[in-house]
C-alpha cells in the first residue's frame, strides 16, 4: 500500500498538525455520539452489540458526581467510520487515513474528566457468528 501512495498512520507518528485536526475531529464528531457506561456493584455489565467496537477502560479517581468507578465501556458507533481519511494537506503521502480506534484510545481521557484512565483495551464480542 505505501508503494500506492496509502499510509496507515499510527499515534506515534501523528505530527503537530495532524494531531491539531485529529483532535478538533475527536471533538466535533466523535465526542458528541459517545456515552461512556460506568462499570460498578450496582449497574450490571451492560449487553454489548454483536460485533461491536469497544473499549474497557479502567479508572482511577472520582466522576465528576464524586462516586468512584474502577471501570468503564465506551462503545464506538456504528454512524462513525472506521478508517477516517485526513485532507490531502496534512497527509506526507497522497492517501494518509487513521483509525477511528487510534483516535478513540488517545483521546479517551477526555470521556472521563477529574479521573485518571490506567488502560484502555478494545475488544469486540462476536455471538452466533461463523469465522
Amino acid at each position: 500500500l505505501a508503494s500506492e501512495g496509502i499510509r496507515f498512520l499510527k499515534r506515534g507518528d501523528w505530527s503537530p498538525a495532524q494531531r491539531e485536526w485529529i483532535s478538533a475531529f475527536f471533538f466535533r464528531e466523535v465526542m458528541p455520539v459517545i456515552t461512556p457506561i460506568g462499570l460498578d456493584p450496582s449497574h450490571p455489565f451492560p449487553r454489548v452489540l454483536n460485533k461491536s467496537l469497544n473499549f474497557a477502560v479502567e479508572l482511577e479517581g472520582r466522576d465528576a458526581f464524586g462516586r468512584s468507578s474502577n471501570a468503564a465501556i465506551v462503545q464506538a458507533p456504528r454512524v462513525l467510520p472506521r478508517v477516517i481519511r485526513l485532507p490531502r494537506e496534512l497527509g506526507d503521502s497522497e492517501y494518509c487515513f487513521i483509525f477511528l480506534s487510534s483516535i478513540l484510545h488517545e483521546f479517551v481521557h477526555e470521556l472521563f474528566a477529574g479521573m485518571k484512565v490506567l488502560g484502555c483495551y478494545q475488544f469486540r464480542v462476536t455471538r452466533n457468528s461463523n469465522l
